[in-house]
């Protein structure tokens, strides 16, 4: 029987090539002032020279927001939401990977609501966030759908999360064009994130009938197209993977994830990793000791990779589809954990005690303990 659910998706999705420019004709619709937040490498790349353009041209007047860093933190938020406020901007645009429009809705949070970071980290918004288009130039977040921004709490140094209906882009615009000049690390890193987070949108507990479909549609465009994506230069490729990206997004944002980001999340808090390789990094182990609670899916997940898995029991087909994700993470170029300058194995009990409370874990196939965390990050570090 259909357990009851909820499934919230405000988020309208725009894709297309070159649809890049209608970033103008969507912020008009929302504000008269927006707030531009971007990275400067990506505005170096000349990728988004044709919205500026187009900004211009409609004359609107924009500003600029570029202090962005991987991982975002509290105080650079609050630093950039102060001037935005100063600014009186009234909407926002948004482009970049998840950092930037993690920064864009967290930012947006504070400027209707006031505070800072800390005040809502527990899904308190009293309003919704600043009208917010977004577009990704990356595969891998699916932060343009989902109703959460990710920040890293500088006096903890752990990742916190706001949350809510209210921390919704309005627009997302998705061209598959936009990856053309990612670079290959990056673009292998964030597919496997899109891996990572259609796995265990569909793995982990709070999974749906609605979650279900978006999840395994995103995991078999993965498999057809990531590998096609990073090493032949497949426009199509490109296409499927920033559509699945965005499908996991919506896939987890309405269900869940689980043990894989409880560690990606402590990496990621306390040694400053970034997502999707801490993701692509934990995904097969982790995967391998939840297989006891939801074989049946993962060995779905593995014949929507497009593994042959006939004849076989769920559990084998369910082994053979982790053998093959960690096998793809090799070949992306992922790297292994202990070659990771920052990682001292002094602080595995450390990182699984904020894995272990992490409230994704608990659901995981198989709740893990922080014994059992322990164990994970020892034997990731000892594989390496």
């Amino acid at each position: 029987m259909i357990k009851d659910f909820e499934f919230y998706m405000p988020t309208k999705i725009i894709f297309g090539k070159g649809k890049i420019t209608l970033a103008a004709e969507e912020i008009r619709k929302l504000g008269k002032r927006p707030l531009f937040v971007t990275d400067q490498p990506l505005i170096d790349t000349g990728l988004l020279e044709p919205v500026f353009r187009k900004l211009r041209e409609e004359e609107i007047d924009y500003v600029m927001w570029t202090d962005i860093v991987p991982n975002p933190r509290d105080k650079d938020i609050e630093k950039g939401a102060a001037f935005a406020a100063k600014q009186k901007i009234d909407c926002m645009i948004a482009a970049g990977g998840g950092s930037v429009i993690d920064t864009a809705k967290a930012m947006g949070a504070i400027l209707e609501n006031g505070g800072t970071c800390e005040d809502w980290r527990e899904g308190n918004l009293k309003h919704k966030i600043t009208p917010l288009v977004c577009i990704p130039t990356t595969c891998g977040t699916g932060s343009e759908v989902t109703h959460e921004a990710i920040v890293n709490n500088t006096s903890t140094l752990e990742k916190d999360c706001i949350w809510g209906e209210q921390v919704s882009v309005t627009t997302a615009i998705l061209d598959p064009d936009v990856l053309k000049n990612l670079p290959k690390k990056l673009l292998a890193s964030t597919g496997m994130d899109a891996l990572t987070h259609a796995l265990e949108a569909y793995v982990c507990r709070a999974s749906n009938p609605v979650t279900d479909a978006l999840a395994l549609a995103a995991i078999r465009m993965i498999g057809e197209s990531l590998e096609k994506a990073v090493k032949e230069d497949s426009e199509e490729a490109y296409g499927q993977m920033l559509a699945a990206s965005c499908m996991a997004g919506a896939a987890f944002g309405n269900s869940d994830v689980a043990a894989v980001h409880s560690i990606s999340e402590a990496l990621g808090g306390y040694y400053d990793i970034p997502h999707g390789v801490a993701n692509a990094m934990a995904l097969a182990e982790v995967s391998r000791r939840s297989v006891p609670g939801a074989p049946e899916k993962y060995a779905e997940a593995a014949r929507a990779l497009g593994l042959k898995t006939r004849g076989k029991t769920a559990e084998e087909a369910a082994y053979l589809g982790i053998d093959y994700m960690e096998e793809l993470a090799e070949k992306m170029g992922i790297p292994k954990f202990s070659e990771m300058e920052q990682v001292n194995p002094e602080d595995f009990r450390r990182l699984a005690k904020t894995a272990a409370n992490a409230e994704e874990t608990q659901d995981n196939p198989v709740v893990f303990s922080e014994d059992d965390f322990v164990s994970i990050f020892e034997k990731l570090y000892r594989k390496s």
